[in-house]
């Protein structure tokens, strides 16, 4: 899934880099063959930002978790079904003169490869909410697995792509997963979920769940990965910050004069006692003021923030990312 970008410049504080490429990996919200009428996702509205200098490459799928070893689901995980499809979508050749080094191609929108320099190249990370939530750790974890390895998971990616010559890399953390109405105290069932549960107990849970692995991920990030991975250079990009600031703050986000941050554009309940599914959609008209787009996800309007914040977070100006490792 190739798209257009804008070149990008990261300003350090001893040196900066261009980016040419964005190479992007997690689940249905970064997966843009899943727009549909819930409008396009943060790497389509990064390119319509960019004006086409900098190409992305997608390669996330709805559903995703990071293995299928640690929390399995019939969907396409990161570590066993993405990496692979980058990788048979990538070749590697030797750069002539000296000293000798080696080349990453990747294929491009029209059907050959070109250069996807290490240098030029960001890989980005968005997953979690499929791990945490219900059918994985929330309601049916396997044995002896838990946040701890769900988090530790991404730096298996980062391993994976690293040893294939990888250097730069950012990762996306967790929303505040208990505002999703899925999640939220008041929440109710759901097409995703119609089974008798204690839903101020799942929001409680939800919500340990995602600071714990927010907080395992940075301080992995921050103290261990630089070590581990010489020469790469890792950002945290704060989701979880900046939806929690969209969910307190619309109006510096959404289109107003009235914002929607606890309902969503496309309810589909099971109301009490029945067990027939009832959807009710918001019309286009409307739908810049919705934080959610359904229960689970965001709205195009929280997409086309993220994608700005992305943006500037990249060329050294947001304040929703911290960068540590190589400079």
């Amino acid at each position: 899934m190739f798209l257009p970008f804008i070149a990008l410049a990261f300003v350090g504080s001893c040196s900066a880099f261009q980016l040419k490429n964005l190479v992007t990996f997690g689940d249905s919200y970064t997966d843009n063959t899943m727009n549909g009428d819930a409008g396009y996702r943060w790497p389509d509205h990064v390119a319509f930002m960019s004006n086409g200098t900098v190409n992305v490459y997608d390669f996330a799928h709805s559903g995703a978790t990071c293995s299928g070893k640690l929390t399995p689901r019939i969907f396409k995980p990161v570590l066993e079904a993405q990496v692979p499809e980058y990788f048979a979508n990538v070749t590697v050749k030797a750069t002539p003169g000296k000293p000798r080094e080696n080349t990453t191609y990747i294929i491009g929108k029209n059907g050959t490869y070109v250069p996807l320099a290490s240098k030029d190249t960001m890989y980005s990370i968005w997953i979690g909410t499929n791990d945490v939530g219900v059918g994985t750790l929330l309601t049916d974890p396997l044995p002896d697995v838990s946040i701890v390895n769900t988090t530790e998971c991404v730096f298996d990616w980062v391993e994976e792509l690293y040893n294939k010559g990888a250097r730069n890399f950012l990762i996306q953390n967790m929303t505040p997963m208990w505002l999703l109405p899925m999640y939220a105290p008041d929440g109710y069932d759901t097409k995703y979920w119609n089974w008798p549960h204690n839903q101020t107990e799942w929001s409680i849970f939800i919500a340990e769940l995602v600071r714990a692995g927010n907080e395992l991920q940075a301080l992995r990030t921050k103290y261990i990965a630089p070590g581990r991975f010489p020469g790469a250079r890792f950002g945290i990009f704060d989701s979880h910050r900046l939806f929690k600031d969209m969910y307190y703050n619309p109006q510096d986000y959404l289109v107003g004069p009235t914002y929607n941050v606890a309902g969503v554009i496309q309810a589909c309940k099971y109301p009490y006692g029945n067990n027939t599914l009832v959807c009710e959609t918001e019309p286009p008209a409307v739908r810049d003021s919705y934080l959610w787009w359904n229960e689970l996800h965001p709205s195009e309007q929280a997409h086309k923030v993220v994608a700005r914040h992305v943006l500037d977070s990249l060329s050294g100006k947001g304040p929703f990312v911290q960068w540590y490792g190589a400079k």
